[in-house]
This record gives C-alpha cells, structure tokens and sequence, in this order.
C-alpha cells in the first residue's frame, strides 16, 4: 500500500489534510457520534477523519471528486463493510439517491474553502434529508455564518443561516494543523437545521430583500425600501427607517420579506 503521508494535496481542489491524531480525535468526539449514525462525508483525502466516523457509526458514504484518492482510499477500507465510496462531486450527488427517510443522515467534511458557499447551498436542497452538519471552515467564513447584528461580520450569510440553522463554532483550528498549512485559520462548526419543511417562496423572497438592502449596506434602509414599496405599503412596517442592513435581526427581515411576497 502506497504511504498516505506522500499524497500530495491538490490546489485546484482546495485540499488540505489533517493528520494530526490527537485534533482527529477530538473533532470525532465534538460530532458525538452514535453506533447508530449514518454520514455522508464529504471529501474524505486520505481517509483520517472517515476512519473514526467508520469506527463509530452504523455506515459512512463518501463523497471524493480526487480520481487520483481513489484507489487509496479504497485499500484502506477494503476490510470495512459499513463504508461506500463514491468518485463524484458532493455538488452533483444527491441525497435522494441513498435515502428516502426525512432527517437520517448526518454530513460531515474538511471543505475545500473556495467551494464552502456552495456546499452549504447544497446542503440547504438537500436539508429534508439532513440530522446535522459539522464541516471545518475557514474561520472568516466561519464567523459569518455565526455573525448577529452586533458583530463585525454580520451579512446575508448570517441572516440565512440564522433563518436555517442552529450554527455552533466548536473548535478553531491554527492553520499549522493542515497539509499544506492555508494562509488563514479555520473553524470547526456544526449546523443543524431549523425547519422541518422548508418554505421556499419564503426563503426565495428573504434572499430577494437581502439582496436589496445589503447591495446598499451603508445606507440607511428607508432609502431602499422607497425604491421598492409604496406609501401605504411603507407605513404598515414597524421599523426604525434610520437603522442600516446590518442593524437589523432575522426577524426584521423576514417581516420585510413577507411584505415583498405580499407586494407580488
């Protein structure tokens, strides 16, 4: 078997491994895996991280798009009845396709930071599907997805995930942990859905007025709204018309949304 330490890790797919025992170690137990779990991990490499979830849970899939993994992979769990493998993009793998249970998988992943916003769109197609998420971010990403109005950080990405999900920071990891160490540090997070049925055209018209007023983010919001409602539509609003974007909570913007989704 060829040795996993001389892998070297791929740019173009934003590959960088841990392989520190004692972080693996610690991260399993943060996800408080059950011998009854079944994951979905999402991009494996050399298989660290997916050899404690295969010892711990009922069954593993995952997802690796590195054709050149493959073969590695395969060896080192050829003994393991409860792991599938499947060379794919996470982006074009559907949840549908290995259950049809509401709420039975859980995903876990090292993301790729360049892909983190389109995993987590992935995620939230698939969310039916999903019991939690734990996926190690970039730490700015990271922040965002936990930022309220009174943090720096604050935005779209807040207010949506804020609206989805129960978001956890569990643990940040210094970058020297990583094969080839990033340029910036990253977190361990955990996100659990909300929402047991997803409203979409809700969903659809709060990204429409986030779109809205974080386009125009220092300005004041009653500059905006004008553009968009009339009068009388303005008036049935209980808001501080002072307030910038990023003053306001989920619950202001779902209020706007609602009012969009009335406005037709």
């Amino acid at each position: 078997m060829k040795n996993f330490n001389r892998i070297n890790p791929k740019k173009r797919f934003g590959q960088n491994f841990l392989e520190d025992q004692i972080l693996l170690d610690e991260l399993a137990n943060l996800m408080q895996i059950e011998n009854y779990d079944r994951f979905v991990e999402i991009g494996p490499g050399t298989g660290n991280l997916t050899q404690l979830i295969v010892d711990r849970s009922d069954f593993c899939t995952s997802i690796e798009i590195d054709r050149s993994l493959i073969s590695l992979l395969e060896k080192k769990f050829i003994k393991k009845n409860n792991f599938k493998l499947i060379n794919e993009s996470i982006l074009n793998f559907k949840l549908s396709s290995i259950t049809k249970k509401r709420k039975s998988i859980r995903l876990a992943g090292n993301l790729p930071y360049n892909l983190s916003s389109p995993i987590l769109e992935w995620c939230i197609q698939n969310s039916e599907f999903i019991i939690d998420m734990h996926f190690m971010l970039q730490k700015e990403f990271a922040e965002r997805c936990v930022g309220d109005e009174n943090s720096k950080s604050y935005g779209k990405l807040s207010v949506i995930c804020d609206y989805l999900f129960e978001v956890q920071v569990l643990k940040n990891v210094d970058k020297s942990f990583f094969k080839p160490p990033p340029k910036v540090d990253s977190s361990f997070v955990k996100f659990k859905p909300k929402k047991e049925f997803l409203d979409q055209d809700e969903f659809t018209n709060l990204k429409k007025i986030l779109n809205y007023l974080f386009s125009a983010k220092r300005k004041k919001i009653k500059k905006t709204l004008a553009k968009i409602f009339n009068e009388n539509e303005i008036q049935k609003i209980n808001l501080d018309f002072d307030l910038r974007p990023d003053q306001l909570n989920t619950q202001n913007f779902l209020e706007l949304s609602k009012l969009l989704n009335d406005h037709g």
